[in-house]
């Protein structure tokens, strides 16, 4: 922040005052931001889908040792 209180942004270790930037720049600094928080919604979005794809791999990897074991065990009593 300046001195007047107006807020500024540091680009290339230069400080500017948002309220004289040119209104291109401005829509691009907001095109920025939104993009940056699209990036970090995907972010959590891909860690939520990686955790959903963990949990049925260890679903389908516990069914089937269940499986195996109830089969285990229906041919040993078909063998008695």
């Amino acid at each position: 922040m300046t001195q007047e209180g107006n807020p500024t942004i540091t680009v290339d270790d230069l400080e500017y005052d948002l309220a004289s930037l040119p209104d291109e720049v401005k829509e691009l600094l907001m095109l920025h931001q939104q993009a940056q928080g699209a990036m970090l919604n995907a972010r959590r979005e891909s860690l939520i889908q990686e955790i959903a794809v963990n949990n049925i791999a260890s679903s389908i990897s516990a069914r089937l040792k269940a499986l195996e074991e109830e089969s285990d065990v229906g041919e040993g009593e078909l063998v008695s």
